[in-house]
């Protein structure tokens, strides 16, 4: 990369303020599309499936108005992260880019050299514009999705928030964990063993105290994105995104928890979680694309206060059958922390990392590398396959040369077809980090992950033995363009 390239990361700040703003960029970006008229029960999940699912990566957020049963205003959101382009306008990058890759380089160039904004505490915030206490708390006063036909209960938080506190440091998480509606004061909280709202959790209840969470289900989607992504130890989500936007989050103080609120998001539900307390929760159609996962007694969330909006908008994410912009979303940013890792163990010359789409979030993993050095091509794989962002629930991760470019499915696969010996090229780990969204997970809840070394062997790629590629060099690309610049060439 450049220094022109490197001098103009620095400045990347994002450009929205809130999700009422993000949804007209968003509009304006020609990537919304609005629908009136579909109810709750499963039609606000299906269509966004049927708009997604054969999409490539470039299908509409959609803005669910006039819904069945509920005041005009009262809206849904599906499908915030469902483009890359929405992606990288969220994060303040640009929407223009020669290969998906590129994306995540320039993420990754960020986070090096941001810092942590922690919020701000304000008196007030458009979030208390209407605030709900004891008998007037009525989570289903909002138009809350049934999202798949096969689910058993509605939904109010999927592509949400979940704000806990650490009982040993004080410090708070942010993450997203569904929310089952069991009735108007009383939800679920699914948390998967060892994410942080989960060791958050387990602290209070192995000291038989309760545990107080906040839960945002209508937030800024940079908010929802970091919340949903792998980020270093340590660090809230709260100050990453003060970083990332380059000022700090206007928070109001909840008036239960005290846990910082941001002033501007839709809703925000208070509540506590005790001790042999649980609800049976579930089924949920998930994001690996199945009803995997076990339905048993979880422990519920009661609330206590409901903050919101005039005229609030849910932020959903109903899963679904990859492709979905839950893959996409968590395997870019997963992706970029990938790419953290390596460089931060020593490993030179990654030039790209890419979750590709139809393997959601780190099932599928292609690393980009530019051979150094007899056993490079393994310390990538085994370091991407162990790292916090690829770590969780992986199966493939495969390492490429730098003339394959690692989010092109199509050249990852040549290499994988051309460059590979199943007898020597593959390394397997057992018994690791798994989920119970996999169909396949293995008693313990753990599972088994191959690593590919798709590379050209490192003797001959240094000796320049092995076959070369037929291609267009890159002059001929150049004269070819400039005689026929009238022909609609794709990017390469």
């Amino acid at each position: 990369m450049d220094d022109t390239a490197r001098s103009t990361q620095a400045n990347d700040t994002v450009a929205y303020d809130g999700l009422r703003d993000w949804i007209e960029k968003v509009d304006g970006l020609g990537e919304l599309l609005r629908v009136d008229g579909a109810h709750w029960d499963a039609e606000m999940g299906s269509i966004t499936q049927m708009m997604t699912e054969k999409s490539r990566g470039d299908a509409p957020a959609i803005l669910f108005d006039n819904i069945p049963d509920y005041p005009q205003g009262f809206r849904t959101l599906y499908g915030e992260f469902s483009s890359v382009r929405r992606v990288a306008m969220t994060l303040g990058l640009p929407v223009e880019y020669d290969r998906k890759c590129d994306i995540v380089q320039r993420y990754h160039e960020r986070m090096q050299s941001m810092e942590l904004i922690p919020p701000r505490i304000v008196e007030t915030g458009a979030v208390m514009e209407n605030v709900q206490a004891g008998d007037e708390i009525d989570v289903l006063k909002f138009p809350v999705p049934r999202h798949h036909e096969k689910d058993n209960a509605r939904y109010i938080g999927t592509a949400n928030c979940v704000i806990t506190r650490d009982p040993d440091n004080g410090k708070y998480n942010v993450g997203t964990y569904r929310n089952q509606v069991y009735d108007a004061k009383t939800i679920g909280c699914q948390i998967t063993e060892g994410k942080h709202g989960r060791i958050h959790r387990d602290k209070y209840f192995e000291r038989g105290e309760e545990c107080k969470f906040v839960i945002l289900v209508g937030q800024d989607p940079l908010l929802y994105m970091l919340s949903a992504s792998p980020l270093p130890e340590g660090v809230c989500e709260l100050d990453f995104a003060g970083g990332l936007k380059g000022k700090p989050i206007d928070c109001i103080k909840g008036p239960y928890t005290g846990f910082p609120i941001p002033a501007d998001c839709e809703i925000a539900i208070e509540g506590v979680a005790r001790p042999g307390q649980v609800r049976e929760e579930g089924p949920f159609g998930e994001w690996m694309g199945y009803y995997s996962d076990d339905s048993v007694p979880r422990p519920y969330v009661e609330i206590k206060t409901i903050l919101h909006r005039n005229d609030p908008i849910i932020c959903c994410a109903p899963q679904h059958k990859p492709v979905d912009e839950t893959g996409l979303l968590k395997g870019i940013a997963g992706a970029a922390e990938i790419w953290r890792a390596l460089e931060a163990c020593g490993l030179p010359d990654i030039r790209g990392v890419w979750n590709h789409e139809g393997g959601p979030a780190t099932r599928f993993t292609a690393i980009q590398i530019k051979q150094r050095y007899p056993g490079h091509a393994r310390n990538v794989l085994h370091v991407a396959a162990n790292c916090q962002g690829g770590a969780y629930a992986g199966k493939w991760t495969v390492v490429v040369d730098d003339d394959i470019d690692a989010g092109d499915l199509d050249q990852v696969l040549w290499a994988m077809s051309t460059r590979f010996d199943p007898c020597s090229d593959i390394d397997i780990i057992q018994k690791a980090w798994a989920s119970k969204r996999d169909p396949l997970y293995l008693p313990g809840n753990f599972n088994n992950r191959i690593l590919v070394d798709a590379c050209i062997p490192y003797d001959q790629y240094l000796k320049g033995s092995f076959p070369p590629v037929v291609d267009v060099s890159e002059e001929m690309r150049r004269r070819i363009r400039a005689k026929f610049d009238k022909l609609p060439f794709p990017a390469y």
